[in-house]
């Protein structure tokens, strides 16, 4: 226990600990250090595979973004014009409107335009950049959406989906997944998937607590079963989130690899509520986008 504190610090196991504790009364005991062990050492693991699937799906939704749009307005800096986005995000209530204006005003657009200034300047941080700065053959332009999209955070670029008009909003999952059409409601959907997404991906890239988390509010798709859903804040709803962005290829091998770590764990992770027992026929019961 003095090498695994050493190794992690106290507060960082204890939250593990706590977690075990909460489960006393189904344990029968207070829960052992060995088994304080084991937890840890799944949830390592586990968070190094959501990981991995949080960058594929980071990536290929980046890609989606910056060519659907681009090619659809002929423009590859529509990041950085006003033009191309919504300021009110299309809500109907008044508050919430005035809440978007505000943010979009004050610090999204500003901090989008920022960015891009602090990607064209920063000789030393980002000196592959260099044609595009005093000198360069494009000086006079601004960086292109698929270069300036690869250093921008996950964050930036799920507000930009959710500030981006209506109908370029749509075209970008037209473009990266398998139906002609799309509604509205699967706009809003998206947003939410992506925002679990993303928040999964902080968890896992600052090495916090993964099991028994719960997190923002994941949208069930109108086409699913709402049965898939045990809860819409639990980390299988995480996993729903992920076989929604990811393509079919890694959202196959997403199942595969999950499988393999839970079959290998040295507990009953269904006995700490960590995913569902049926999880497989959930996962499974998942429709592609």
């Amino acid at each position: 226990m003095r090498r695994m504190i050493n190794y992690t610090g106290y507060f960082r196991i204890s939250r593990y600990g706590k977690y075990l504790l909460s489960f006393t009364n189904i344990l029968g005991a207070k829960p052992s250090q060995d088994l304080l062990f084991v937890v840890y050492d799944f949830d390592v693991k586990l968070r190094n595979l959501l990981f991995n699937y949080c960058k594929k799906a980071e990536i290929q939704f980046k890609s989606h973004l910056s060519n659907a749009v681009s090619i659809k307005e002929n423009n590859s800096v529509f990041y950085v014009e006003k033009t191309f986005y919504t300021a009110t995000k299309g809500e109907n209530d008044k508050k919430k409107r005035k809440s978007n204006i505000r943010y979009f005003n004050d610090k999204f657009f500003k901090n989008i335009v920022k960015q891009e200034e602090e990607l064209r300047k920063n000789v030393n941080k980002y000196p592959e950049l260099k044609e595009y700065r005093t000198g360069g053959q494009r000086a006079k332009k601004k960086i292109p959406c698929w270069a300036a999209f690869s250093y921008y955070e996950f964050g930036t670029i799920t507000n930009i989906y959710a500030y981006l008009r209506g109908d370029l909003r749509k075209a970008v999952i037209i473009y990266g997944y398998s139906k002609d059409r799309y509604g509205k409601e699967t706009t809003k959907q998206i947003d939410t998937w992506l925002d679990a997404i993303r928040n999964l991906r902080n968890v896992c890239a600052h090495h916090n607590k993964l099991v028994g988390r719960t997190s923002s509010v994941v949208l069930l798709d109108s086409e699913d079963n709402p049965s898939l859903l045990v809860s819409n804040t639990d980390l299988f709803s995480r996993i729903y989130a992920l076989k929604k962005v990811l393509n079919k290829e890694d959202s196959n091998k997403l199942k595969k690899e999950l499988k393999s770590i839970i079959d290998k764990a040295k507990f009953d992770i269904y006995q700490f509520n960590i995913f569902p027992k049926n999880w497989e026929e959930l996962f499974d019961g998942i429709k592609y986008l």
